[in-house]
């Protein structure tokens, strides 16, 4: 249909797209919210999610077996736009991009044929799929491998004053750089009214 309208095409997983990708005027928006599935496979340690499933979801299945992997920093972002993106997250010290843990993607091409992309299928879109964005197809499952996290992590937020940015974040930089790989954080500057 899109094809025949010569409509934009848009996929929304988690909306969570900072550039609009998951939204257009005038066009086509496929939703895939609604795929919600998990299977958490505890023993091979993997997971096949379904494209509208958020990292809160994600993070609430694999978690109850000990589980996890590199995911969104905000609950509420989708699994497929973030993964498709690269995915740059708290355990990618320890885990690498959430693309890197990628094991499979099942999608729509723009012709309508259902394809699955891995190391052994289809290898170059696999490849593509690996931060090259959304513009492949319409991903309808992924299937991540896990690692070993928690249920008990330490988490916690610093504070300090505008003025002291300068010292703080060359004292970031230094700390991080030669943290172990297990440490996960960021530093971020944010103003607000007076």
């Amino acid at each position: 249909m899109a094809r025949a309208e010569h409509l934009d095409v848009a996929v929304r997983a988690g909306g969570h797209s900072v550039a609009g990708m998951c939204l257009n005027d005038g066009g086509l928006v496929i939703d895939v919210r609604p795929m919600k599935q998990i299977a958490v496979d505890a023993r091979s340690r993997q997971v096949r999610v379904g494209a509208g499933v958020t990292w809160g979801e994600f993070d609430r299945a694999t978690q109850d077996h000990g589980l996890a992997t590199t995911g969104g920093r905000i609950s509420t972002t989708g699994v497929a736009g973030l993964t498709l993106g690269g995915g740059s997250g708290w355990a990618e010290r320890a885990f690498w991009l959430t693309c890197d843990n990628l094991v499979s993607v099942d999608l729509v091409t723009a012709d309508g044929r259902e394809v699955t992309a891995s190391h052994d299928d289809n290898p170059d879109l696999f490849w593509a799929l690996h931060g090259g964005g959304g513009n492949f197809g319409v991903a309808t499952s992924f299937v991540f491998g896990l690692h070993e996290l928690g249920p008990l992590v330490t988490a916690g937020l610093l504070i300090w004053p505008g003025e002291a940015g300068p010292e703080v974040a060359r004292a970031y930089r230094d700390y991080a750089y030669a943290a172990p790989d297990q440490l996960g954080s960021g530093l971020f500057l944010l103003t607000r009214p007076a």
